[in-house]
C-alpha cells in the first residue's frame, strides 16, 4: 500500500498534555567517588558512599532485580579456581550467577590472554596475596576484605561486560567501582583507571585511581539520570604481576585489585512485557473491574500489584521511558485518552490522543528507543503517531490498513 504522511491533521486528532511531566531522560555529569585509606577501616566510609549512590541492598547471587547492586570480593572463590590454578573467565556469570564476563585486553608481548587469577587462601597452603608469583608481593599488597585479591595474567589491563545473572542476555548498570592496592602512579600511560562506555560504544566518563603506596585506593563512577554502562575497562599498574616485575624497579608499578561493586544489570534492550528489566517477558494481567495490574516478576520470582486504570480501558505494552522495562500503560478508547507510569521515576503522564473508536498501537516509530503513544482509526485504515523523540509534542500519520483488518501492534486487538 501507498504510504501516505499527513503534515497537518489538526482536525483529525486532538492533542492536549494533561500532565506536567514531559522530560525525558536527561543527560547528567558522573559522579564520581575517589580516595585512599592505608586499611580498610579508613575506606569504608568512601565505599559505602558509592553503595548509596548506586542505591539500594547487595542482590547478592542469582535472580535479577529492579534496583540495588553486586559486590564481588573474590574471597568465596573455591581453592581449586585460585592460586596456582586460574578462575574461568564467566565464573561470576556461571558458577556464582552476578552478571560479569570478563576479557583482558592485549598487550605489546603477545602473550596469552583471558587468564585470570584469585590469590591464594591461607587454608590451601599456597603463599597468600600472590607471594606465590613474588615474594614481595605479600608485603605492598593489602586487602579491603579480607583475605583473597584478584588480578589478569600475561596483561595489565581487562574489560567488563555486563550480563543479566546466569543468562547471555546483554546487561548494563548505573555505575562501577572497584577497590585496588598498591598504586603508585597517576603518571599517563601508568595510571590505574576505570574507563565506562555505552552500549552504544561511545566512552561515558573515566576516572583514576589515586595513589597511596602499600595502601588501599578506590575509584567508582555512577549515574542518577539515566545513562547506563554496558562495557568497564580496567587499567591496573602498568605491568603485570609476575615473578621478574618487582614493584618500583625499573618503573613497574604492579597492582591488584580487590572488591567490585556494580548496580544491578539490567537488559541492554527492551523486551515487550518485561516490567522487571531482565530481558525476559514478565506474565501480567489487567483486572477491568478493578483496573489493578497482577504481573509476575520473571528475575525474582515475586508478584506485584499496582492499580493504573479504570474498567473500560485497555493496557498497552511499552518502554515509554526509554529505561527498557515496561510501563504502565492504559488507553481509554471512550475519550481517546493515554495514561502512563514511567518506571523510571514513578511520573505520570496523560494526553489526548485518538477519538472513540481508535486502536491502540503504541511501538517505536521513530526509532529511539522508546515507546510511542499511536493510534490506528478503523474506519479509514490511518496510522496516528505521537512522537516520544520530542517528548510527545508532536506527530504524524500515514495511511496502511482498511476498515475491518487487525493491527498487530500494541494491544489493539
Amino acid at each position: 500500500m501507498k504510504r501516505v504522511m499527513y503534515r497537518n491533521i489538526s482536525k483529525l486528532l486532538v492533542i492536549t498534555i494533561l500532565l506536567s511531566s514531559l522530560t525525558g531522560i536527561a543527560s547528567a555529569a558522573p559522579v564520581v567517588r575517589q580516595g585512599t585509606g592505608a586499611n580498610a577501616a579508613a575506606l569504608q566510609a568512601l565505599v559505602d558512599q558509592f553503595r548509596a549512590d548506586l542505591g539500594g541492598g547487595n542482590n547478592g547471587v542469582g535472580g535479577s532485580f529492579t534496583s540495588g547492586r553486586r559486590e564481588i570480593n573474590w574471597d568465596g572463590v573455591p581453592d581449586a579456581f585460585a592460586e596456582p590454578n586460574l578462575l574461568p573467565v564467566d565464573f561470576f556469570n556461571v558458577n556464582s550467577p552476578r552478571g560479569v564476563i570478563f576479557n583482558s585486553i592485549e598487550d605489546e608481548t603477545g602473550a596469552a590472554l583471558n587468564q585470570f587469577s584469585v590469590s591464594a587462601s591461607t587454608a590451601s597452603g599456597t603463599a597468600v596475596r600472590f607471594a606465590n608469583i613474588n615474594a614481595s608481593y605479600s608485603s605492598i599488597f593489602t586487602t579491603f576484605s579480607a583475605e583473597r585479591l584478584f588480578t589478569m595474567k600475561n596483561a595489565h589491563m581487562m574489560e567488563v561486560n555486563f550480563v543479566i545473572p546466569g543468562t547471555n542476555i546483554p546487561a548494563t548498570v548505573s555505575g562501577f567501582g572497584m577497590v585496588v592496592t598498591d598504586v603508585d602512579s597517576t603518571t599517563s600511560g601508568d595510571r590505574t583507571l576505570i574507563r565506562v562506555y555505552g552500549k552504544d560504544g561511545r566512552q561515558l566518563s573515566a576516572a583514576s585511581a589515586p595513589v597511596l603506596n602499600n595502601g588501599l585506593s578506590f575509584v567508582g563512577i555512577s549515574f542518577n539520570a539515566g545513562e547506563r554502562i554496558a562495557r568497564v575497562v580496567i587499567e591496573s599498574g602498568n605491568t603485570p604481576l609476575g615473578a621478574a616485575n618487582t614493584d618500583g624497579t625499573g618503573g613497574v608499578d604492579v597492582v591488584a585489585m580487590d572488591d567490585f561493586i556494580y548496580g544491578e544489570p539490567r537488559a541492554q534492550d527492551f523486551h515487550s512485557g518485561d516490567f522487571d528489566g531482565d530481558g525476559i517477558t514478565d506474565s501480567t494481567v489487567f483486572r477491568p473491574s478493578t483496573g489493578t495490574w497482577f504481573t509476575l516478576n520473571s528475575g525474582s520470582n515475586t508478584v506485584s500489584i499496582e492499580n493504573f486504570g479504570l474498567n473500560g480501558d485497555i493496557p498497552v505494552d511499552g518502554d515509554f521511558d526509554g529505561d527498557q522495562r515496561a510501563d504502565l500503560c492504559i488507553f481509554r478508547p471512550s475519550n481517546g485518552t493515554w495514561f502512563f507510569k514511567r518506571s523510571s521515576n514513578g511520573t505520570t503522564l496523560g494526553a489526548f490522543f485518538g477519538q472513540t473508536g481508535d486502536k491502540p498501537v503504541a511501538g517505536d516509530y521513530d526509532r529511539d528507543g522508546k515507546t510511542d503513544i499511536a493510534i490506528w482509526r478503523p474506519s479509514n485504515g490511518n496510522y496516528f503517531v505521537l512522537r516520544s523523540s520530542d517528548n510527545f509534542t508532536s506527530f504524524f500519520g500515514y495511511g496502511f490498513g482498511a476498515n475491518g483488518d487487525i493491527p498487530v501492534q500494541g494491544g489493539a486487538q
